[in-house]
């Protein structure tokens, strides 16, 4: 007769949790979860381009990003889509919509290979009531969440679109220490929730100004200084 027990825990589970304790930022976040909700924790893989949430649906569980990048986006009516955010490793996914199984405001959907750690609503009311440390990263989570969104807003009010294409290119230009610029011009029409004809038209516009000059998604920067006037940037 077999006497030997059962493990308690799958291979995929006892995987997931290795994962995050050897991962100094996800252990500061989950140190404190209690075993009653680790239990419940269960882990998922999506693949690239796979939504891990659509707008408009109905939000029955809350999710941890264990690794990779999601692009979160609102999607108009004509079909256009209007990025909000780029979330990634330690970041939260359904948390404004769990607390009372709200409609999904935007879609999320994985950039790569993605891995997740999702609760019930049940589950992570629960883990809510019995673990003040993951109670306070929430709330400091949803106050950077709040700041950037804020910041975004202000910014699309503030500038034309002309300027926000200026800015994006300035940052790079800042960000890699170079002239030349790849551009994901689909990438930035969803940002800016333009057209590709309207990023398009501005980019030919720097050309003309002899700002920039263009080759496919390749962009070189010619005049670094004028394209820092055209964004409006002191």
């Amino acid at each position: 007769m077999d006497t030997m027990k059962k493990p308690e825990f799958s291979v995929g589970w006892l995987s997931g949790l290795s994962e995050i304790v050897r991962d100094p930022l996800l252990y500061e976040l989950l140190k404190y979860c209690p075993l009653e909700i680790m239990r419940r924790w269960r882990f998922e893989d999506i693949p690239r381009g796979d939504f891990i949430c659509r707008q408009g649906e109905v939000c029955q569980r809350f999710s941890l990003i264990i690794a990779g990048e999601v692009d979160v986006f609102y999607e108009a009516e004509d079909g256009r889509r209007y990025r909000q955010a780029r979330y990634r490793k330690g970041d939260m996914v359904g948390e404004l919509e769990i607390f009372e199984s709200r409609h999904y405001i935007c879609s999320v959907v994985a950039v790569d290979h993605v891995q997740l750690l999702s609760l019930s609503q049940e589950h992570f009311c629960r883990w809510l009531a019995l673990d003040n440390h993951f109670n306070q990263r929430m709330l400091r989570f949803f106050s950077q969440q709040y700041y950037q969104l804020s910041k975004k807003a202000s910014s699309d009010n503030l500038y034309s679109l002309h300027q926000r294409v200026c800015q994006a290119l300035w940052l790079r230009y800042q960000q890699d220490g170079a002239n030349e610029i790849l551009l994901d011009k689909q990438n930035l029409s969803q940002e800016f929730a333009a057209t590709t004809r309207s990023i398009n038209r501005i980019l030919h516009d720097l050309k003309a100004l002899q700002i920039i000059d263009t080759d496919g998604e390749r962009i070189v920067l010619l005049a670094p200084e004028k394209l820092k006037q055209e964004a409006d940037i002191g």
